[in-house]
């Protein structure tokens, strides 16, 4: 019989997946639940160490015969500080030495309980990895720790081997041991570094096993290689390709997946859903396509990282493949194997078959999304900027409604795009544009809202002001997007401290820094301003503040999704 306690059984469960078997134990009450547990499971080979200080060096030793990872765990307070040393001689041995210390509830640090001394980060930069794990109360802490514990793990041995630690916070009561068996577990797995045809051979057979396979591309800079090779796979009837705006990937097989996923029935969904899924590059836009494969039954999630880190965006990551994108990719396309080649062409013969519909119906699902045709409001305004984007030309994105709507509509394949998705605030987009456009002789337009502008607006006071520098501000007077989350949009103090309606104007500001300053107000003046918006010959640069409105702007947004979601039912 095992523990009761949650955390308690993904550690053990995932130390027995990832053949971690040796473990050094020293006595305790706070951790006799991982005592009980691993010597109580005949995989694990236990030994039993009273002193804290010869229980880690005991454990190196086993290293250095084994030349096997080996686990030491002990109680909480001082009984940590005493493995410092070995975890120091660990980590310039090189040595895979994994660190369990149980810990007190934090809520009583500080609170004179006995042997409570904060260990969270306890040995600082003498350990690859130190993970705080949760007490589990429900099923994302549950993945949380599973996932903390997976990247512990596989710190043992990233690039170079050293000790780990994870710390494990545990309540009483302690001693309740009625769980008969391990829970089955996620395991995330590493590759070596994958450089040779050979390396991806395994992969391509798996790749190849599945027949509902989904590759998803998230914010990436322009990378023309890339492109191509995503093209020659998404040739293939049960490959989908997704790519939103900003993976600079001219690739819109599939376009308004977000909006599919959005409208989509539950039936239609399942057709949708795929069976493996490898992910690539930096932010993904579409917070539905996100949800979509977090709940969806994947059997392999593979991410694909040139540093080896551990992301695991859909909560489904079983793999990091350590490469970059195109490398892995080029490899995974070429000629497979007879064997591979056989059962691609079995599964392209059986067009029947569900399996073999995967691409189709994704197409199918697509064809039905229209683009929007919307009265004047800021869904217009994006419509008529984008349809008008001068070719090799750049496109800067502030975060909220200006990079959700873009998602909506096409883009020219030769410009390039770019947002500050990496932490997804609205404060420096201006002063991202403006820097660009110092270095670059590409005409380069920013479209942003309100608050984001005038948010950075100090980034326009700045001598290098460039004249290919254009600005789009729709100014909707405050926080549009709020007025479309449903719930929010309830608040009786929505307006006040949420949208924070204003009545603001760039007008001044942009014309006292040498700005050429135009404004629209309806359909007419914008179609004439934004002619002179993307003029390329303007010495100056140039400012167009449409004027739109916060409730109009909700009406067409929620106008356009519901005639979306009626065409599919």
């Amino acid at each position: 019989m095992y523990s009761d306690k949650k955390n308690v059984l993904q550690l053990v469960a995932l130390l027995k997946a990832h053949g971690i078997r040796h473990i050094v134990l020293s006595p305790g009450s706070r951790n006799a639940p991982l005592i009980h547990s691993f010597a109580g499971d005949g995989d694990f080979t236990c030994y039993s160490v009273v002193d804290e200080r010869s229980a880690g060096y005991f454990a190196l030793g086993i290293i250095q015969a084994l030349n096997l990872p080996v686990a030491v765990c002990c109680t909480s307070g001082t009984a940590a500080l005493n493995l410092g040393p070995a975890v120091a001689e660990a980590f310039y041995q090189q040595l895979p030495l994994l660190v369990i210390t149980a810990d007190r509830p934090i809520a009583w640090m500080g609170q004179k309980d006995g042997q409570t001394i904060p260990q969270t980060g306890l040995f600082g930069k003498l350990v690859h990895h130190a993970a705080q794990l949760p007490e589990i109360n429900n099923q994302e802490e549950e993945w949380y720790c599973n996932r903390l514990i997976n990247e512990a793990i596989l710190s043992l041995y990233n690039q170079e081997k050293g000790p780990a630690h994870i710390n494990i916070p545990l309540s009483e009561p302690l001693f309740g041991f009625n769980t008969a068996s391990l829970p089955a577990v996620r395991v995330i797995r590493r590759s070596k570094t994958v450089t040779a045809l050979l390396d991806v051979a395994e992969y391509r057979k798996r790749f190849y096993s599945y027949s509902r396979r989904m590759i998803i591309v998230g914010q990436l800079p322009p990378e023309k290689g890339l492109a191509d090779v995503l093209m020659r796979l998404a040739v293939d009837s049960n490959t989908v390709v997704l790519a939103d705006n900003l993976a600079n990937i001219p690739f819109g097989e599939f376009p308004r997946f977000d909006v599919v996923l959005r409208t989509a029935s539950e039936k239609e969904l399942q057709e949708l859903t795929p069976d493996l899924v490898i992910s690539l590059g930096g932010h993904i836009v579409s917070k539905r396509l996100k949800q979509f494969i977090r709940s969806a039954s994947t059997c392999e999630q593979w991410f694909v990282s040139p540093t080896g880190e551990v992301v695991d965006t859909f909560q489904q990551v079983t793999e990091i493949i350590k490469t970059d994108p195109i490398t892995f990719l080029q490899k995974l396309r070429e000629e497979p194997s007879d064997e591979n080649a056989a059962l691609r062409d079995h599964q392209s013969a059986g067009s029947n078959d569900r399996s073999s519909l995967f691409s189709k119906a994704w197409k199918n699902a697509c064809s039905m999304t229209t683009l929007p045709e919307a009265s004047y409001s800021d869904l217009y305004v994006v419509n008529k900027l984008l349809q008008q984007l001068p070719d090799n030309s750049t496109l800067h994105l502030a975060n909220s409604q200006s990079v959700y709507l873009s998602q909506l509509f096409s883009i020219p394949n030769t410009v390039y795009r770019f947002c500050n998705r990496g932490t997804n605030g609205i404060e420096g987009s201006i002063s991202t544009a403006v820097g660009y456009a110092a270095a670059s002789d590409r005409l380069t337009l920013l479209l942003t809202g309100d608050l984001s502008f005038f948010y950075d607006m100090n980034g326009l006071w700045n001598r290098q002001l460039s004249s290919n520098l254009r600005i789009l501000l729709n100014n909707n007077g405050g926080g549009g997007i709020f007025n479309t989350l449903p719930g929010l949009n309830q608040s009786n103090i929505l307006s006040g401290y949420i949208t924070v309606t204003h009545n603001t104007s760039a007008k001044g500001w942009a014309e006292q820094l040498g700005f050429t300053y135009l404004a629209a107000h309806n359909a007419e003046e914008l179609e004439k301003q934004i002619q002179l918006l993307l003029n390329p010959k303007s010495d100056s640069p140039v400012i167009l503040e449409a004027f739109t409105s916060i409730e109009q702007n909700s009406q067409e947004i929620k106008k356009y999704y519901q005639q979306q979601k009626n065409k599919r039912l």
